[in-house]
């Protein structure tokens, strides 16, 4: 008796164990982003107004939303603020994303080093050219130590490390 009852309490904390935690409904998602990542953000009410509605609007993510979606909206809120001027706004919701991006995936991640990457670039288009340099310098360094692959950007991060510096 009592080895059956070992049995069915080890079977029940291997399927426990086993179940993954379920996955995030696209509005949930959608609200995670809005809730957690546009924080800090001055006067962008409308463009995150606006960029909610699209994305509400957008059914085929809808149907397909995956872990990955959550990175797809932010980086299309930040897409927004840029294309309304928002330099701070889409600063600031880097800023955020790079804290997501360390926490979820750790210092030396793919999405990390694309972050600095990004931020270097809003950086450079801002007018700041010694923190973009930083920025970039960051971004080589992550880089650096993942595997060689199509997204890995560590030539094209020294290609504008060298630009910049020579111009500087």
């Amino acid at each position: 008796m009592m080895k059956n009852n070992l049995i069915i309490l080890f079977a029940l904390l291997f399927v426990a164990c086993g179940t993954s935690r379920s996955q995030q409904t696209y509005d949930e998602m959608l609200n995670d982003v809005v809730q957690n990542f546009n924080v800090g953000t001055v006067g962008g009410d409308n463009v995150l107004n606006v960029f909610v509605q699209k994305a509400k609007a957008d059914s085929v993510a809808r149907k397909y939303s995956n872990p990955a979606m959550k990175e797809v909206l932010m980086l299309n809120l930040i897409s927004e603020y840029l294309q309304a001027g928002q330099f701070d706004n889409a600063q600031r919701l880097y800023d955020n994303m790079l804290k997501y991006a360390t926490a979820e995936y750790g210092e030396n991640s793919q999405m990390t080093a694309m972050v600095y990457f990004e931020k270097a670039h809003l950086y450079e288009r801002m007018g700041n050219r010694d923190n973009a340099i930083r920025m970039m310098q960051k971004s080589a360094a992550v880089f650096e130590r993942l595997p060689e692959s199509s997204v890995n950007h560590y030539k094209d991060a020294n290609e504008y490390l060298k630009m910049w510096m020579e111009t500087n």
